[in-house]
């Protein structure tokens, strides 16, 4: 994603960086859950979800190649 790779662009639907690849990525794990049918019902959504934190470090290309800005605790 870094180095704007057409392999990598083409999992997206479209690709989320027409004006170039981002400076910095970083994974963000969440948990989900289909609801309940009570649940639905009222709200209209299919599943609920919840942050769990980073999966990876914030990530830039550097001189060296991708380098890891802040490791994960």
């Amino acid at each position: 994603m870094l180095e704007g790779s057409s392999s990598v662009l083409r999992l997206f639907e479209s690709n989320p960086f027409p004006e170039g690849p981002p400076t910095w990525v970083r994974a963000v794990e969440w948990q989900y859950w289909f609801t309940t049918l009570e649940e639905k019902r009222a709200t209209g959504a299919f599943w609920k979800r919840e942050e769990r934190g980073l999966y990876a470090p914030e990530l830039h290309l550097g001189s060296q190649g991708v380098e890891a800005v802040r490791p994960l605790p």
